[in-house]
């Protein structure tokens, strides 16, 4: 009996049908009613625009020129472009990782910019597909790409099968560029965006900027026969009620000068007169018209014209909300395209020369705006109240995962010795001691400090204290809070003083009285230890 199963009570299937059927595509081109493949096995773009007008891609370049279709490419790229990237080893080696990173700099270095790769890897959002050639070369012993570069779409086309074709002059077939009958491997890497089986060359952003663009170019013609005609005054002129038909034209020929010359003549029983236009709505009209066409350009290409137009009074908070978080989402699903590029070109790098099957991959880094406010107030809290922050709050308000941080422990200090009271009656130096702190405060004050060795009024400390001048401080104090003095005088406001604050803090002159500080700390430390010595002594 044959091996097989019943698909339900009354239907048995041999198992050699079910393998046959499991493993091949049943549903194509070829076969399909209505299915078609194009000549020479070339699927057609089916585009509806290129249809109709029997064009190939060469119409949508056309476009960019356009005032708001091309600033609003190179904004929507920007989105991608601003971010830093970086190679994340994983679980790849050392060595794979070192390639890579090499593979990067070798192209940075070989005229490649790393931004214009990832620019051109944008275009697929655009156009709806890219293909890309790479070069390689023999670099000390392992294969690198010195050259990627991404080739124009004219070029190529996709076969019956959905496989990329190169068209060349000797081949009306092509050359078969991707898929399980490739001709080449590791040179050519394809970008789609959206593809479809029904249509292998993917959603093109700019083909719905094509009408907007036709029309608003049409528009503005129109606009400008309309401002020509109606934004000047009409010059009229008057003659006598039996002037002839060539006294009309006469005095029409001078009026059209004067429009130019400024100047005209005429006969004396006749008058000009400058007539204009109060009316705006004509104008409102073809204002309103150009703007309609800009916001549809804005919904192709950005996906909405919250970004770049204002609907109605009263909608900025929420047109400038809506546009930033559309903009945020846009950027988040195009880093893909350059991610997609360069992780393919990282495999190969890793096939050719290793083959491990661990590959680096190239990621994004997002600098994300830390909530200011709330880390200048847990720095107060920290710093000043001394309050401790879990990794769960830190995690939840800073968006940082809890297995990326950890919390270090507070370096313990060890507290200095508590420095022994002075004694009630008068220290009493050894004539030795007694130079020394002599000497060390002449050079710090200049002032003669006279101690006597036997009886006296009060200890070193109070001494040293009571012997600065007042003038030696205020002299100090006044050359380092100088220019913060200037500063608020020249300041007109207190916002402009705090602002400009923090650039003045590196020029304020504090290395004299940090000097006059840590000569006074060294005495007061010296006279301390002279103090412990003497009451080790009794």
């Amino acid at each position: 009996m044959d091996k097989g199963l019943y698909v339900n009570p009354n239907t048995f299937v041999p198992l050699n049908q079910i393998r046959e059927n499991l493993t091949s595509e049943i549903a194509t081109r070829e076969f399909a009613m209505g299915g078609f493949a194009g000549f020479f096995n070339f699927l057609p773009d089916p585009d509806p625009i290129l249809r109709k007008l029997g064009m190939d891609q060469s119409v949508y370049k056309d476009l960019r020129s356009d005032e708001q279709v091309g600033p609003l490419i190179a904004r929507r790229k920007n989105l991608t472009k601003s971010l830093d990237w970086n190679i994340e080893q994983g679980e790849a080696g050392n060595k794979e990782f070192e390639l890579c990173s090499s593979a990067i700099n070798l192209l940075a270095g070989n005229r490649n910019k790393v931004k214009d790769i990832i620019s051109q890897s944008l275009n697929p959002i655009f156009f709806g597909y890219s293909v890309f050639e790479v070069v390689w070369s023999l670099i000390d012993g392992a294969f690198l790409p010195v050259k990627i570069q991404e080739k124009p779409r004219e070029w190529f086309l996709f076969d019956g099968d959905n496989n990329l074709r190169f068209r060349t002059l000797g081949n009306f077939d092509g050359i078969i560029l991707t898929g399980d009958k490739a001709q080449f491997s590791n040179k050519f890497i394809l970008l789609q965006n959206e593809p479809e089986f029904e249509n292998p060359y993917g959603d093109k952003a700019i083909s719905r900027c094509f009408w907007p663009v036709t029309f608003k170019r049409g528009g503005m013609r129109f606009f400008s026969m309309f401002v020509e005609k109606y934004g000047m005054p009409w010059v009229f002129g008057k003659l006598p009620r039996g002037a002839t038909r060539e006294q009309h034209y006469d005095l029409v020929g001078r009026l059209s000068n004067m429009i130019q010359d400024a100047v005209a003549t005429g006969p004396d029983d006749s008058s000009i007169q400058l007539i204009e236009a109060k009316g705006t709505n004509s104008a409102d009209i073809y204002e309103r018209y150009l703007n309609r066409c800009d916001n549809a350009i804005s919904k192709a290409i950005l996906t909405n014209s919250l970004s770049t137009e204002l609907q109605k009074v009263g909608s900025r908070a929420a047109s400038e909300t809506g546009a930033v978080t559309i903009e945020g989402n846009l950027s988040e699903e195009d880093r893909d395209f350059p991610t997609e590029l360069f992780n393919q070109l990282f495999k190969w790098i890793v096939d050719l020369n290793v083959g491990s099957g661990l590959y680096p991959t190239f990621e994004p880094i997002e600098l994300e705006d830390v909530k200011q406010d709330l880390a200048e107030r847990d720095d107060v809290l920290a710093d000043k109240i001394g309050v401790k922050f879990s990794k769960k709050y830190i995690a939840n308000n800073y968006n940082i995962p809890e297995e990326d941080f950890e919390i270090s422990q507070p370096i313990a200090i060890n507290p200095l010795p508590p420095v022994p009271p002075l004694p009630i009656n008068p220290l009493q130096l050894q004539s030795g001691e007694q130079n020394i702190i002599k000497k060390f405060f002449n050079w710090i004050s200049g002032k003669r400090i006279e101690l006597s060795e036997t009886a006296q009024i009060e200890n070193v400390a109070d001494k040293i204290s009571n012997a600065l001048p007042d003038k030696l401080l205020q002299f100090q104090i006044e050359e380092t809070m100088k220019p913060v003095i200037e500063l608020a005088n020249n300041s007109n406001s207190f916002e402009e003083f705090k602002n400009n604050l923090a650039a003045l803090y590196p020029k304020m002159k504090t290395n004299q009285i940090e000097d006059l500080a840590t000569k006074v700390f060294f005495i007061a430390d010296l006279e301390g230890k002279f103090s412990v010595q003497q009451e080790n002594k009794n």
